[in-house]
C-alpha cells in the first residue's frame, strides 16, 4: 500500500473553502496520478456550516430584513461531491501545532469525548480567520452560538431607545446604516424621517472608512444623517460597564478618551477584528498575533517546509474578502510546485524554477451599503455612485455570487496555469 499524505486546511471561511475546492478539483488528481502516494484533503472546522459574515450588519440588525437561514450553508453540502477517499471534513476545533513532529492537534465537537486528538500533515494550510468583537458579526465558536446571539441583538436593536455603535470602517458603518434604516426610516428623494431612536457611531479616526478617500467618508457620514445616525471622531472607548436599573433594564456606560460618559440601551462593538491564533505556537506570531507569513509567496517559512497561510489570520491581509480571492492563485500555484517537487530523500531541496509572487490590489476599491438604497463607494480607483453599490452589494450583501460561487465551488472550475519560468514537471 502506498503512503498516505495528507493535506490538511484549517478553516472554513472564505479562505479555507476555497483553497479546498480548488486543490480537490485540480490538486489532488494531479498528485494521485504520479502514483508516488495517496494525497488525503482534510479541512477542520469548528462549526459545520459556512457562515456569510459579510451579510451579518443586515441580519443582525432584523431577520426580516435578511434571514438568519441565507447566511449558513452545510458544509457538507458544499462538499458532497467529492469522493470520501479523497477528502475528509472534521468538526473540531484545532488546538495546538507541531512543526517539529509535522501534525496538528484538535478537539472534536460531535463527539461524546473530550480528549484531543493529532492528524499529521504533509502540507498544511492555516486559514482560521479572524473574528469581530461582536459575536452576530462572525462565527466566534458554533453555528448555535451565532444565531443565539443574532437572535438577541435582534431583540435589543428592536426595543432599544438609543444604540451606540463603535467603529468607523464597513462593519460600523454597514451596522449603522441598517439600524438607522430600520428603526428611524427610509428617506425619500425631498424628505428625512424625523428620528425615532438616538443612534450614534463613534471611530477612533478622523474619518470614516479610512481604506477610502476622505470625500467618500464624508460622504457615507452624510447619508448615515438622513437615517438618523450621528458620528462621533477622534474618540476611543477606554472603559464599558453595565447597569440595571430597578425594572433589570440593562444600560451600558462608555468612557470615552476625550472624558465623556455616555449611556446607552445598546452598545455595538464593531471596531477591528482579532486573528483566531490563540493555538498557534508564539514564535510563529508577529506582535499582533498574525501569523507571521512571506508576503511574496504566502509561506509559513519560520514553521518549515509545506505550510502555507491564506486570509484573515495571515500577517499579508489587510483583513478584507479581495486579499483572499487575489491571493488564492499564487498560493495554489506555489502549492502545486512544492507538492509535485517533493522527494522523501531530499525534503528541503530547492525547488527549480521561478516562484509565484503575491501582488495585493492597491487600488483604492470597496464597496460599503448604507442602508438598502445605496452607499458608497470605489473600485479599482474609481469612486462609484451610491446606486452602483446598492446593484453590486446593497440589495443582499453579494449572497446571490458568494453561495454558488465559494460555497458550492463553481468560481474554482478553472485551474490556474503556471507559467513557463513557474513550472517543475
Amino acid at each position: 500500500m502506498s503512503e498516505q499524505r495528507n493535506i490538511i486546511i484549517l478553516g472554513a471561511s472564505f479562505a479555507g473553502i476555497g483553497s479546498t475546492h480548488y486543490i480537490l478539483t485540480h490538486l489532488l488528481p494531479a498528485l494521485n496520478a504520479q502514483h508516488e502516494a495517496k494525497y488525503h484533503l482534510y479541512i477542520i472546522s469548528p462549526s459545520p456550516d459556512f457562515y456569510y459574515r459579510i451579510g451579518s450588519p443586515r441580519t443582525a440588525t432584523s431577520t426580516s430584513l435578511l434571514p438568519q437561514e441565507k447566511l449558513f450553508y452545510p458544509l457538507a453540502d458544499a462538499f458532497k461531491r467529492y469522493p470520501a477517499s479523497d477528502f475528509t471534513l472534521i468538526q473540531a476545533t484545532a488546538t495546538s501545532l507541531d512543526t517539529n513532529g509535522r501534525f496538528v492537534c484538535f478537539k472534536r465537537h460531535d463527539s461524546s469525548t473530550t480528549e484531543e486528538e493529532s492528524l499529521p500533515y504533509h502540507a498544511l494550510i492555516v486559514a482560521t480567520g479572524s473574528r469581530t468583537p461582536h459575536p452576530a458579526y462572525s462565527m466566534h465558536t458554533s453555528t448555535e452560538a451565532t444565531k443565539i446571539a443574532i437572535k438577541e441583538t435582534n431583540t435589543r436593536v428592536k426595543f432599544a431607545k438609543s444604540i451606540i455603535i463603535v467603529g468607523g470602517g464597513p462593519t460600523g458603518v454597514e451596522a449603522a446604516g441598517e439600524i438607522g434604516e430600520f428603526l428611524n426610516g427610509k428617506p425619500g428623494w425631498f424628505s428625512t424621517p424625523t428620528p425615532k431612536v438616538d443612534i450614534t457611531l463613534i471611530t477612533a479616526d478622523s474619518l470614516l472608512l479610512p481604506a477610502l478617500r476622505p470625500a467618500i467618508g464624508k460622504e457615507a457620514e452624510r447619508q448615515l444623517g438622513k437615517l438618523g445616525v450621528k458620528v462621533l471622531y477622534d474618540r476611543r472607548v477606554v472603559d464599558v460597564s453595565t447597569l440595571k436599573s430597578n425594572s433589570e433594564d440593562e444600560k451600558t456606560i462608555l468612557t470615552l478618551s476625550k472624558g465623556e460618559k455616555l449611556e446607552t440601551d445598546l452598545y455595538i462593538p464593531a471596531h477591528g477584528v482579532l486573528p483566531n491564533s490563540e493555538w498557534l505556537p508564539k514564535n510563529l506570531l508577529n506582535e499582533k498575533g498574525y501569523l507571521e507569513t512571506n508576503k511574496s509567496t504566502l509561506r509559513v517559512d519560520r514553521a518549515g517546509p509545506l505550510i502555507y497561510a491564506l486570509g484573515d489570520v495571515a500577517s499579508y491581509s489587510r483583513n478584507n474578502a479581495l486579499d483572499i480571492s487575489d491571493a488564492l492563485p499564487t498560493l495554489m500555484i506555489n502549492l502545486k510546485r512544492d507538492l509535485l517537487s517533493y522527494s522523501p530523500s531530499t525534503p528541503n531541496a530547492t525547488i527549480k524554477g521561478r516562484d509565484r509572487v503575491f501582488q495585493p490590489l492597491m487600488k483604492e476599491t470597496q464597496f460599503v451599503p448604507i442602508g438598502s438604497g445605496g452607499g458608497v463607494g470605489a473600485a479599482f480607483g474609481w469612486r462609484v455612485p451610491s446606486w452602483m453599490v446598492w446593484l453590486a452589494k446593497g440589495r443582499d450583501y453579494m449572497l446571490g455570487m458568494a453561495v454558488p460561487g465559494y460555497v458550492e465551488g463553481s468560481n474554482f472550475k478553472k485551474e490556474h496555469k503556471w507559467s513557463v519560468d513557474e513550472a517543475v514537471v
